[in-house]
């Protein structure tokens, strides 16, 4: 699925996927939306940000976590949580270390695959938001729950287990994994996962490679040299 490194590869080449700390004031028609958990949403949360924990639009199913819930029991949490397709939907998650850049963009891609047209991710996050000593409120803000139209789901926007091979066999395109290098070389797992090391034929990319300081992504020139020097073509599909 397109997670955290494609919103890192796509981000800084249109604006409208990113959006600073400084322009959410002036955003029009639009809904930010708290990823992290219950308990930290309530502990301080950006001024009006409705909340929705991108965990709970995931479930096990057999041995495998993290699989995305039935798209009838998806929608219903996205309108209970008042996510308006109607308006631009604002992304954020915590930002408190760099790899938190995947809670924010699992939900930014769940968004996608239902058919949400108009997503983007607060860049930095909540520490950012809080580190620029900008206002945050506590407890819980009220959604007004929806009932969702009908939206087209992206289908394209997932990749199977079948799309992996036949990209890996055509050798046109890049299957990336973004998880940090110790676990990519089998040093370290995960209590999710059965085996150590990683997919054939995949690249390491780490998200967090591509966060700078005060958890930004890196400048756009960076972001075209990480992608360079790990052999991505931009002109290709890349399955993360």
């Amino acid at each position: 699925m397109l997670i955290a490194l494609s919103l890192v590869l796509l981000s800084a080449a249109n604006a409208g996927l990113l959006v600073s700390t400084d322009d959410v004031g002036s955003l029009e028609s639009a809904l930010l939306v708290d990823a992290r958990p219950a308990g930290a949403y309530a502990a301080g949360h950006v001024p009006g940000a409705l909340h929705l924990d991108v965990n709970s639009l995931s479930e096990k199913r057999g041995d495998v976590t993290g699989l995305l819930k039935p798209l009838d029991q998806v929608r219903k949490i996205l309108g209970d949580g008042g996510l308006d397709p109607g308006k631009r939907i604002v992304v954020y998650s915590a930002m408190d270390n760099a790899g938190d850049l995947s809670t924010a963009a699992r939900l930014f891609w769940v968004l996608e695959y239902i058919g949400y047209e108009k997503v983007a991710v607060l860049d930095g996050g909540f520490a950012k938001w809080t580190a620029e000593g900008r206002a945050t409120e506590q407890g819980q803000t009220a959604a007004k729950p929806i009932t969702l139209p009908e939206l087209k789901v992206r289908e394209a926007r997932l990749a199977s287990a079948a799309n992996v091979d036949t990209l890996l066999d055509s050798h046109k395109g890049a299957l990336v994994d973004s998880r940090p290098p110790e676990y990519f070389r089998g040093e370290k797992k995960s209590d999710a996962v059965k085996e150590a090391g990683h997919i054939p034929g995949a690249v390491n990319v780490p998200v967090d490679s591509s966060v700078g300081a005060g958890g930004s992504l890196k400048s756009w020139d960076e972001l075209q040299d990480i992608a360079k020097s790990s052999g991505l073509d931009p002109k290709l599909p890349v399955i993360t």
